[in-house]
């Protein structure tokens, strides 16, 4: 009894160590956002908005949506995508995290990448990057609009937001949004090496065409390490061992 007792506490502990990787994203559900239940603009472009949503800077169209206000203020006024609450039952929703979400103009001559430093890599370590994303057009603007988005691992000392230098780079496929509608989330992961304790993480959407403002939303954004081969052993083993003892114990009570 001791035994299958231990057994099943290391193969626990060997799940509770692929389980438990640590979150290096900060606010990667946007929920810390300095205008509370409002719906509004941040970055630089906008005063009010500039330092409000924690962990993460920008300098273009982008916007936090909060559920319950589809409305967000912003440097050119008042600012809706096209959705059930004006009208429009093209399924616009939050995203699987639920809560805000970012939405940000993908036509690049206003939309500018989407930044967070990141910090806490191990060199030569393997991460995974992931997200949520899906599309969506800007209120009063007729006609199919196309988005995408591209995520980017860049050096810490980069100062070049828009640079093709990356360490690594990821792009989402194409989606094509009739007038007025909503591409529903979809999940992306990509995976990789750290070169240095800190990386600038970038998302830049990307999309067309430009005079019927094309909107790419994100959520959900995470970066954990990849669990490493040797925990991977210890779990099979782990509960290899625990099958064997239960088999072991069914034949003793059987005799």
């Amino acid at each position: 009894m001791r035994i299958n007792t231990i057994l099943i506490a290391a193969a626990l502990a060997a799940s509770a160590s692929s389980a438990g990787a640590v979150e290096l994203v900060v606010n990667g559900g946007f929920e810390t956002w300095g205008l509370g239940n409002q719906s509004g603009q941040f970055g630089t472009a906008y005063a009010p908005g500039e330092t409000a949503l924690a962990g993460w800077t920008t300098s273009g169209l982008t916007y936090v949506f909060v559920p319950g206000d589809n409305t967000a203020v912003g440097q050119y006024g008042d600012f809706q995508l096209y959705g059930p609450s004006n009208g429009y039952p093209n399924g616009l929703t939050t995203s699987s995290q639920g809560g805000n979400y970012v939405a940000t103009d993908a036509d690049r001559g206003f939309g500018t990448p989407i930044t967070q430093l990141v910090s806490g890599f191990e060199v030569g370590k393997e991460y995974v990057v992931k997200f949520e994303w899906a599309a969506a057009q800007q209120l009063n603007y007729n006609g199919a609009t196309f988005e995408a988005w591209q995520a980017s691992i860049l050096a810490s000392n980069t100062t070049d937001l828009r640079t093709d230098q990356t360490i690594a780079d990821y792009v989402t496929e194409t989606v094509i949004n009739p007038q007025a509608g909503f591409q529903p989330w979809r999940n992306e992961s990509f995976r990789f090496t750290a070169t240095e304790a800190s990386h600038i993480l970038r998302f830049w959407a990307t999309g067309g065409p430009g005079g019927l403002p094309p909107f790419a939303l994100l959520d959900g954004v995470s970066i954990t390490a990849v669990p490493e081969p040797a925990t991977w052993g210890l779990l099979i083993t782990g509960f290899a061992m625990v099958g064997v003892a239960a088999r072991r114990r069914r034949r003793v009570v059987a005799a």
